[in-house]
Order: structure tokens, then C-alpha cells, then sequence
């Protein structure tokens, strides 16, 4: 399996040809010791600054790598951005921990690089990796947004590993989900991020489906959405490994109309092994009226590979996962995908995008594809997707993050 993103995220508008103005930075030759105030005198630490900046103050962090050993928690309303726009430019790194994808079941402890706990905080314009998470609460390994909310946007959030707890007397002492990011709020957002080779399980899964419950979903690889929105994002080549329910994004469905992902790219995911089951998409059907499931929409769901593939968007069809899945039920819960095109089967007498999805190698439309103006109206207008480009080009919007924009030429992908 290809485990190499090709493209990275390119949303950086007219920043990256200006450097950013801050009320404090950070820069890898500076020192803590500084008044942090000027490009100058810049701190040496984003921990630092953060623990300086009030509410409204922006942090301006300049080209280079950041490493860090504990999770920088932002708890005000700061904005905390990379100089150039460019999120490749500016990497925050966690360093400690010792997981594999390998490890399996352990308590490694938490190692993230970021907690977002503020309604009116943001990170922007960074490239964050490296957190590792073992045991209980395995959520959010690079990034995880609390209670209180936050925005993570323009970044890339790569190369995280998550393994939890696995199975005790046949049911899971804990799941493991959202190894890139996980969003656990509904002032959450997550917007024009690409979220890339990440990695979850939870461990000793491996005697599917005798302990399949409803409680053993999870193991989200890229994305666990709680509650808040996910839009505007690029999920592809995240992996899981022995996990009954393994999945590239996990949607909640405790919380009535808690999530939207809206014009995503859910692309390239796959399963390590064929333990378990590995579904692009993951909710429960079984949920307390459809209101209750996420709302999936205008997202392109292709080439993701597993036991079940990106044959099934979500869930188990026959039910066997859970007794009380009705045809009815799943029959609701198929209707939350809205606008959506896959290569994967559909369930009779549901309408989505199914064939003629032609797409570059990094999954942007190619002329004449069918996912060219087959989107909804937007729930909020936004005005670029993750290349850039005017959202919408043409008479609607286009499914997935890339709204088609002729520019090259370049390997086409043609799902049927």
C-alpha cells in the first residue's frame, strides 16, 4: 500500500508571500529569556509563548522545527500561526515515546502536541507530528480539541500513533480514535488541513467477532469528530491495524446533529492486516433517530483499502455487529451522506456519485469527472477550497476538498 502522501496542503492564499505580523514570536534562534516582542528578540519555545500571549494576542511562529516533549495547551483565545503560511514550513514535533505501529495493547501515557480548550483559539499554518498516545482516553494524538473548543486550520497533521487498551472479558476498556486529530467540542472546527499517515489501534482485538460489541467501535485513524465540523480536508493514507471497527474518520452519534464533515477527501486509508473489519467512514446506525448520526456531505470517499475496502462506507451491513441493526436503520443512517461520491457499493436505492470519478494523483478533479458541480449548497459559504482555488467554479459546488481548477497535467485515477 502507498503510504506516501503525494501533495501537501497548499491553502496559503496571499500569506505565503508575506511574512506575518505578531504580538509575540517564537524562533528556533531564540531564547525564552527575551522580551519575544520583535522577530529579534522572538522566544525560543511556543510553550513559552503561549504562556504569555492574552486572549486576542497572535503568536507568530518562524520557519523552522520545534520539538517538543509535553503538550502545548491552549487555553485563551490566541492565535498561534506559522510565519510564511506555508504549514510545511514550520514543523512542531513530539519526541518522546517509544510506540511501533507494532506495540499493541500498553500504558505509554499521553504524548500530544497540542490541547485547543478555547472557543476563540487557533492554529494555523503549521505541520504537526509525532504524538504518540498508549493506554486509556486514546484520543487526539497530535492535536485534541476540548470541551471549550477551538480551530485548527491551513495545517498538516501527520505521522501519529495511537494504541489503546484492547479488550478485557470481552469488551473494550477503552477505544482508540483520531490518532492525526480528534475534535471533542461543538465550538470545534477543522478546516483546510491535510491529515496524513497516521496510525491507530487499539490491541488485542484479534478474536473478531466473538467480542464484537457495540461499545468496541473506534480506532480512528485520521479523525475522530466527537462533535464540531470537519470541512475543507484532505484524509488520506492513515492505517489501522487489529481493529474490529478500524476507520480513516470516526463520526459520533451520542450528540443530536453534533457533527458535519462537509467537501472532504477521504482517500488511500487502509488496514495492516485483516483482523478486523476497516471502513472509510465509521458511525453507529443503531442511534437514537437519524438526527442523531453525523451529517457526511459533498465528501469523496475513494481507493481506500481493507478487509472491507471502501466497499461499505460505514458500519456492518448484515448487522452482525450489532443485533439491532434493522434495515430501516441503516437505511437512515446511508441517508446522512448527502451529495457524496464513492467507488464503494451502495445499498439499493441510494443516490450518490458512483462511477465516472476521474481524479489526479493527488485526487483533484480531472475534466469531465463526476464529482464536478454534484455538491450541495454549504452550510457556512467558504470562499476557498484546500488548493486555493473559488469554492465554487462553475454552477455548484464540487464533491470532495478540491474544487476542479485546469492547471497541469499529472497521473489520473479513474474509480468506476
Amino acid at each position: 500500500m502507498k503510504n506516501t502522501l503525494v501533495c501537501m496542503a497548499s491553502f496559503v492564499g496571499a500569506l505565503s508571500a508575506y511574512a506575518l505580523v505578531g504580538d509575540y514570536y517564537v524562533s528556533t534562534s531564540g531564547s525564552d529569556a527575551n522580551a519575544g516582542t520583535t522577530r529579534a528578540a522572538a522566544f525560543a519555545t511556543i510553550a513559552h509563548a503561549v504562556d504569555v500571549a492574552e486572549d486576542g494576542n497572535t503568536v507568530c511562529v518562524l520557519a523552522g522545527t520545534y520539538e517538543v516533549s509535553s503538550a502545548i495547551s491552549v487555553t485563551e483565545a490566541i492565535t498561534i500561526v506559522g510565519d510564511t503560511g506555508n504549514p510545511a514550513d514550520v514543523i512542531v514535533r513530539n519526541t518522546v515515546g517509544g510506540l511501533t505501529r507494532t506495540s499493541g495493547a500498553n500504558n505509554a501515557g499521553k504524548h500530544r502536541v497540542f490541547e485547543v480548550n478555547n472557543a476563540g483559539a487557533v492554529l494555523s499554518g503549521l505541520a504537526v507530528e509525532g504524538g504518540q498516545i498508549g493506554g486509556e482516553d486514546s484520543k487526539g494524538g497530535n492535536i485534541v480539541i476540548q470541551d471549550s473548543g477551538g480551530t485548527v486550520t491551513n495545517c498538516i497533521i501527520r505521522n501519529a500513533i495511537i494504541c489503546g487498551m484492547g479488550v478485557g472479558n470481552g469488551y473494550p476498556k477503552t477505544g482508540a480514535g483520531g490518532a492525526g486529530i480528534a475534535c471533542l467540542s461543538q465550538n470545534g472546527l477543522i478546516t483546510h488541513c491535510v491529515i496524513t499517515n497516521n496510525f491507530s489501534t487499539r490491541g488485542g482485538t484479534a478474536d473478531w467477532p466473538d467480542v464484537i460489541k457495540i461499545g468496541n467501535q473506534g480506532g480512528a485513524a485520521g479523525v475522530h469528530m466527537e462533535k464540531g465540523v470537519l470541512r475543507e480536508s484532505l484524509i488520506a493514507y492513515n492505517s489501522t491495524k487489529s481493529d474490529n471497527f478500524g476507520s480513516a474518520v470516526f463520526g459520533c452519534c451520542y450528540y443530536q446533529n453534533a457533527v458535519l464533515i462537509e467537501n472532504c477527501t477521504i482517500a488511500g486509508n487502509y488496514a495492516e492486516d485483516n483482523l478486523g473489519c476497516f471502513f472509510p467512514v465509521f458511525f453507529n446506525p443503531n442511534s437514537n433517530g437519524e438526527n442523531y448520526n453525523p451529517l457526511i456531505r459533498n465528501t469523496l470517499i475513494v481507493g481506500n483499502v481493507g478487509t472491507s475496502g471502501s466497499k461499505k462506507l460505514f458500519g456492518d451491513p448484515d448487522g452482525s455487529w450489532q443485533g439491532s441493526t434493522t434495515s430501516d436503520k441503516l437505511a437512515k443512517a446511508y441517508r446522512r451522506f448527502v451529495n457524496c461520491a464513492t467507488d464503494g457499493e451502495l445499498p439499493d436505492g441510494l443516490t450518490m456519485v458512483n462511477s465516472g470519478i476521474t481524479l489526479t494523483d493527488d485526487f483533484r478533479p480531472t475534466t469531465g469527472s463526476s464529482i464536478i458541480d454534484a455538491g450541495a449548497a454549504m452550510e457556512s459559504p467558504v470562499e476557498l477550497d484546500l488548493a486555493g482555488n473559488p469554492r465554487i467554479n462553475g454552477k455548484a459546488v464540487d464533491v470532495g476538498c478540491y474544487e476542479y481548477a485546469p492547471r497541469r497535467l499529472g497521473m489520473i485515477i479513474i474509480f468506476r
